[in-house]
């Protein structure tokens, strides 16, 4: 089985089931310190073994990564009862990736890019909500989403993945024994090669 044809499917699956998690991740990083930090972000793309997120420069993950942070990926689908831990190298992806990205990007997400390089980085404190509204309607009075430049700050990141862990919580073993299914895939060899686990 390959464990990046499985995700594709359960994504798929879950976004037909409408769920809220189809398009998130969870990115986890632990910076040369030991410090850890985990968030909520879209997962844009999945192409060959690698997981593509878009974050910008200005924020404190971008930070790290840029540190050498190690990276772990969650996706977790309710609707299919399957979660997916994905580890391996984190890098920066290229120029014309960002770009194409960056203009699919929601109208939100554009101006708020934006709003980093003017008001100030992300996760930076303001005075109040007014702040920022206020700096995201001038933009807006300037510049209309079509026309808004790929901002220098704008960026994308791509979980190289080595190894993937599978836990489907739908498998049962007799009628009041729920044994969920774990296993840990490792490429190996260009070739991903299955263990089980005791969940």
């Amino acid at each position: 089985m390959n464990p990046v044809t499985s995700i594709a499917d359960d994504k798929k699956r879950a976004r037909g089931l409408s769920d809220p998690n189809a398009d998130l991740c969870f990115l986890a990083l632990a910076d040369r310190d030991g410090s850890a930090s985990v968030r909520t972000l879209v997962l844009r793309s999945i192409e060959g073994n690698a997981f593509g997120l878009f974050i910008n420069r200005t924020s404190p993950k971008w930070r790290a990564i840029d540190a050498g942070a190690r990276a772990q990926m969650l996706l977790w689908y309710p609707s299919v009862q399957r979660q997916y831990r994905i580890s391996g190298e984190i890098h920066e992806s290229a120029a014309d990736n960002i770009a194409h990205n960056w203009r699919r990007r929601p109208v939100g997400s554009k101006y708020l890019d934006h709003v980093y390089e003017t008001l100030g980085p992300q996760s930076s404190f303001i005075e109040g909500r007014p702040v920022l509204t206020e700096a995201v309607s001038s933009l807006k009075s300037k510049f209309k989403a079509d026309d808004l430049p790929v901002p220098r700050s704008a960026t994308g990141v791509y979980v190289e993945a080595t190894e993937i862990e599978r836990l489907d919580l739908n498998q049962q073993s007799g009628e009041h024994d729920r044994l969920h299914d774990r296993r840990l895939f490792t490429l190996e060899g260009g070739e991903w090669v299955a263990r089980t686990m005791i969940p």
